[in-house]
């Protein structure tokens, strides 16, 4: 009998635990400011996943109101950034997805996701990045494009705003 009630606590810890890896960061900065959720994955696969929903904006004239996942490894060679960019457009709030990728310094020309049309303030889109050492894929919303980038090494994966407020809920970035 205690064996039985052993392994029924040793199954609900495991659950808490699979459960305790995912998180919700309500990320709220104003407007010229930027706030940084931050993990380091050691491969050789590399994944963060979760939904994002832009709650709030407070333009700007310098920087745009972004929600973010960030990769990038310790030698800063190239950067993979997916998420929301975030508005005021004549009195309309517009949001759009973006994937941008940085080579060696270089920014490449960011691909849409989807149109202006596919999001909202106030919706909730699945997010995820994943990579490995042939590439990987960029999804947000119902939009998938694939990522040229080999990933190995150290990766920071990070979780960024500015300038607005983004829910992120039931994020995993610990790959």
């Amino acid at each position: 009998m205690k064996l039985a009630w052993i392994a029924a606590l040793i199954g609900l810890s495991a659950a808490n635990g699979a459960n305790a890896q995912t998180l919700e960061y309500d990320c709220d900065t104003q407007a010229e400011h930027f706030s940084v959720l931050k993990a380091v994955q050691q491969g050789p696969s590399y994944k963060a996943s979760g939904s994002i929903s832009p709650r709030a904006i407070f333009p700007s004239k310098t920087y745009a109101t972004i929600g973010v996942i960030d990769f990038e490894p310790d030698d800063k060679s190239w950067r993979a950034r997916l998420g929301l960019t975030a508005l005021v457009i004549k009195k309309r709030e517009v949001v759009m997805a973006t994937l941008e990728i940085t080579r060696a310094g270089k920014s490449e020309e960011p691909v849409m996701l989807g149109s202006i049309e596919d999001f909202r303030m106030g919706g909730t889109y699945p997010i995820s990045v994943t990579l490995g050492d042939s590439g990987g894929t960029a999804t947000i919303g119902s939009n998938t494009v694939p990522i040229k980038l080999a990933a190995q090494g150290n990766i920071n994966v990070s979780i960024i705003c500015s300038g607005g407020e983004f829910l992120f809920t039931n994020l995993n970035i610990g790959g």
